[in-house]
This record gives structure tokens, sequence and C-alpha cells, in this order.
């Protein structure tokens, strides 16, 4: 702009940019399920500690709303875990297969439910999925590990252990 006898000026001539535009999407709001299913996840994190059932009850409404809802799976898992409850364990992580199947530690869980129910050539598939979205999972390998060594894959053992120790460093 120039000053001019008390007068501003602007000048509107359109100069050339270097560089490059990108459009940003705005994300979508939540649906009300979506809301509804992140207010039973937070209730259940909250009842965790004090009352287990309740918290079990509060992830399974989160999942009825939302089904893709991987932490409600991955802490109702960890609740099922803690109580030995393998086999509801197995059943659900299926179910999270089916829904979360980009998210490792949902193979993760159904390794681990599938490998206390003695069904170790599938426990061993499922590490290898987990693993395959995720080869940093250091109790994968080692887990993977073990299992391998008790099916007399001693290579495949030795593998995974040492991947074990180098992720421990």
């Amino acid at each position: 702009w120039q000053a001019d006898s008390g007068q501003l000026l602007m000048d509107f001539d359109v100069a050339p940019v270097a560089g490059s535009v990108a459009f940003l999407e705005r994300a979508a709001p939540a649906s009300p399920a979506r809301a509804d299913a992140a207010a039973w996840f937070e209730r259940g994190v909250a009842l965790e500690a004090t009352d287990p059932a309740l918290a079990e009850a509060a992830y399974r409404q989160a999942l009825v709303q939302a089904p893709d809802l991987v932490d409600a799976y991955l802490n109702l898992g960890a609740l099922w875990s803690e109580a030995g409850r393998f086999a509801e364990l197995a059943a659900l992580s299926e179910e999270a297969v089916t829904h979360c199947a980009d998210s490792p530690l949902v193979h993760f869980n159904r390794a681990v439910a599938l490998d206390q129910l003695e069904r170790l050539p599938e426990a061993a598939a499922s590490y290898e999925t987990s693993l395959a979205l995720d080869p940093t999972l250091a109790d994968a390998h080692f887990n993977l590990g073990r299992l391998r060594e008790q099916l007399g894959d001693k290579r495949g053992a030795l593998r995974h252990f040492s991947a074990y120790r180098r992720l421990q460093r």
C-alpha cells in the first residue's frame, strides 16, 4: 500500500506463489452412538478397579454402540484374561478380529487365549499376524518363541527369542 495525500492505496495485483495448496477435510462429527460408546468405555475404565462386573457390562455396552471400538475389546479382554476366562476371551477376540483386523493387540489377545486353551497352531498364527502388523511387540516375540519351542521348531523359537532380546535393549 502507499500513502498519497492522506489516502491509503492497496495493490490488488496477484503475484505468483511458489508452493502448493493442501485441502483439509473436516472431520465428521461423532455420531451419537459413537459418543455413547465413548461414554460407556470411560465408565468401564473408571469401574475396573472397584467393580469388574460393572466394568465388563460397560465395555459390552460400548461394543453394542460401536462394534469397532478396539479399546473396549482390549480392556474387556484384559479383564477376562486376568480372571482366567480364556474361552470367553477367544470368542471375544474372534469378534474383535472381524471389526478391528488391523489392530496387532487384538491378534495378540486372541493368541494368548488360544495358547491358554492349548490350540497352539492357531495361537502361533495369531502371534504371527500380530507381529506382521507390529514387529516391535516384544511380548508377542517371547510368547511365539516359547510356543515354537513347544512345537519343536527350535529355529523359529531362536529367531523370536532373539527378536525379543533385541527389543528389550
